[in-house]
């Protein structure tokens, strides 16, 4: 179906509305520049701050005359009839994007201590999956611990983290999957409001919404070819299993037991094993399906299309209120960026670099870390650039960001370059003067 049109000043704006066009690039706003529906008088307001006036989406939302509400999943969609354990009455998720301060911490004050979070946080997923599969207990404590020093450094700088994932692989696809859900999670929980005590809740029950998969044999885990029916009902059973391994602990928080047992669960219902629709869905639970999600499509598994950020992002975008929450979605964008840090990308004089952040406001133009030039000859000293400011003494506007790539596309060694970040001195000034 073609999209109908309206065009409306901003003036008469209405929650509901559903704005597909701007009288201005999206690139010089905060909006989602695929389009959005408008849900608080404060994205109106917004929306007044940058622009005269809007297109919108007829079909889609209201118009000027509609008093028509967006659709939501019926309750009656729900194909699942379990008894639920740890899921009660849903709170409303309140976003707050000023909780925190928007300025932060530059890499160069976090990296070594996120790069040595990130060995830690390796090993004590790897013991704490060893220390299950051979019938030992689970330290809770130690996994809280972690989830703490995870939403420490994200408080600091929330690109370095993630950074850190997207630039090394990080072991078995489960063990890096469950670290870098985790950080996901503590970065767009920052940029949703959350407390500190909240995020590190949630970033806990990220880390351990697979722990259930210790139960399952590794051979099924790793398969690389498709799943029966039976071997989906026995890999679907880690939710379940997780639950009942969790909740043997007395001091286990029952928010961390309603994000592992909702963290499959969709939106439209489809989801597992309950097949919980729309707000039934805790938020936490809602943030972990998001994350999880996000991850497995930009990790290398044995199984699945490996997607760049980008590419991930936009089938994301494609399930908004499907199979997630389209605010959600779109904060999730906001939060992460479509050009996450760590991505390899190609700018439009044909140099490559890897993003250190990304710009809100400028999408196309976040800070670089040139590691080819424009002949594709790979620089000897990587060199920082803030695409979205002009060179010094130049009027010459800096490249932008035209399209992602894969980090095995651009032939570099991690290794080597966070070894010339830990131990030279002239490197890290060059980069972070």
């Amino acid at each position: 179906m073609n999209i109908e049109k309206e065009k409306v000043s901003v003036k008469f704006l209405k929650i509901g509305m559903y704005v597909c066009k701007l009288d201005r690039s999206w690139l010089d706003t905060p909006f989602p520049f695929q389009g959005f529906y408008i849900r608080s008088h404060t994205e109106i307001k917004d929306l007044q701050t940058f622009c005269k006036y809007v297109y919108i989406d007829v079909v889609k939302g209201k118009t000027l005359s509609s008093e028509s509400k967006i659709s939501k999943p019926s309750p009656l969609l729900r194909k699942n009839t379990k008894a639920r354990k740890y899921i009660g009455r849903s709170t409303p998720l309140v976003v707050k994007h000023d909780f925190y301060p928007s300025e932060h911490k530059p890499i160069k004050s976090e990296f070594n201590g996120a790069h040595n979070l990130m060995l830690d946080m390796t090993a004590a997923v790897e013991e704490t999956s060893f220390n299950l599969r051979v019938g030992k207990g689970l330290d809770i404590k130690k996994t809280k611990k972690i989830a703490s020093q995870v939403v420490n450094s994200v408080l600091r700088n929330p690109n370095t983290l993630i950074w850190l994932t997207q630039l090394k692989n990080q072991g078995r696809y489960i063990y890096g999957h469950s670290l870098k859900s985790a950080i996901f999670a503590a970065v767009f929980g920052r940029h949703l409001g959350l407390p500190e005590d909240k995020l590190e809740i949630l970033v806990s029950g990220v880390l351990l919404s697979d722990i259930g998969k210790t139960k399952i044999c590794r051979k099924l885990l790793n398969k690389s070819e498709p799943y029966t029916d039976e071997e989906v009902k026995t890999v679907r059973g880690h939710v379940e299993l997780g639950v009942e391994l969790l909740a043997k602990d007395k001091h286990m928080d029952h928010d961390i037991l309603t994000i592992v047992e909702t963290h499959h669960e969709r939106f439209d219902g489809s989801g597992y094993p309950y097949g919980l629709v729309g707000n039934e869905i805790p938020a936490y639970g809602q943030i972990a399906g998001i994350v999880d999600t996000y991850d497995a499509m930009t990790s290398k598994r044995p199984f699945g299309k490996l997607h760049t950020p980008s590419q991930a992002m936009e089938t994301l975008y494609k399930q908004r209120n499907k199979l997630f929450s389209a605010k959600l979605v779109d904060e999730f964008i906001q939060a992460i960026g479509l050009y996450p840090s760590g991505s390899a990308v190609q700018l439009s004089d044909g140099s490559i670099g890897l993003v250190l952040s990304h710009n809100k406001q400028k999408r196309l133009k976040p800070e670089i870390l040139l590691v080819k030039d424009e002949h594709g000859e790979t620089l000897e000293k990587p060199k920082f650039i803030d695409l979205s400011k002009k060179a010094m003494f130049s009027k010459k506007e800096r490249p932008c960001v035209t399209s992602a790539l894969g980090n095995n596309e651009i032939n570099f060694d991690p290794d080597q370059m966070i070894a010339g970040f830990n131990n030279k001195p002239s490197l890290k000034k060059m980069l972070f003067a």
